[in-house]
């Protein structure tokens, strides 16, 4: 097997290979390093590229999530079938939301922003009077890579996508930002704080992070 890769040289003393998230192949390497023997550490190594290849290949194809007539959609811990029918706006029956046919991502975006805009104003309002702090606003954010923020002067923004988890985890990603008003780092005080509030942060912590690629949903 060949393996096509970028070379980087610098004052390292060993050779390493890195993939990164879109399956590419970087090697970096010492200044001097011959080429030859580059080449033979990379295909002692073509098992385990082509492994961390094939896995970033699935993540990116999770990625992706295309609408289609009757696929299965979870939100807010509510399972629907997707229907795209001769409507202007989406709409709910019962466990079916009904989609326009026309431009779908759009409208059905849109839906979800509603969605996503009011559970987290409730969650962050609830939150904030159990955990006795005070902030300014809450607004959605298109955000591809975090889920929420929170300035210091206690401004909360959170990614809309965050409807497409759990209601817990939503929950952790609220108290997470809350707890970041007086406490604008990721101090040890800072996660008692989180704690306090949600004792099993950590288990929603790692949920979160094995489905990080949903925040790369409907961009």
């Amino acid at each position: 097997m060949t393996v096509a890769y970028e070379l980087i040289r610098s004052k390292r003393r060993t050779i390493a290979i890195v993939i990164d998230s879109e399956g590419k192949c970087r090697v970096r390497a010492p200044l001097q390093a011959r080429l030859s023997d580059i080449e033979h550490f990379v295909q002692a190594k073509t098992g385990w590229i082509e492994q961390k290849q094939q896995h970033y290949a699935a993540v990116q194809k999770k990625r992706q999530l295309i609408l289609t007539d009757g696929m299965q959609l979870s939100v807010l811990d509510n399972s629907y079938t997707l229907r795209l029918t001769e409507v202007g706006q989406v709409q709910v029956n019962g466990t079916v939301l009904l989609c326009p046919q026309f431009k779908p991502q759009q409208a059905l975006e849109k839906w979800l922003r509603q969605q996503a805009l009011a559970v987290l104003q409730e969650r962050t309002a609830h939150y904030a009077e159990l955990m006795g702090v005070v902030y300014q606003s809450v607004k959605l954010s298109s955000a591809a890579k975090r889920w929420g923020s929170c300035s210091i002067k206690g401004n909360l923004n959170f990614s809309w996508r965050l409807v497409f988890y759990p209601l817990a985890v939503l929950d952790y990603v609220v108290v997470h930002e809350l707890s970041h008003i007086g406490n604008m780092n990721h101090s040890r005080r800072f996660w008692q704080r989180v704690a306090s509030v949600l004792p099993d942060y950590q288990m929603r912590q790692r949920w979160l992070k094995q489905q990080a690629y949903i925040l790369q949903w409907l961009r």
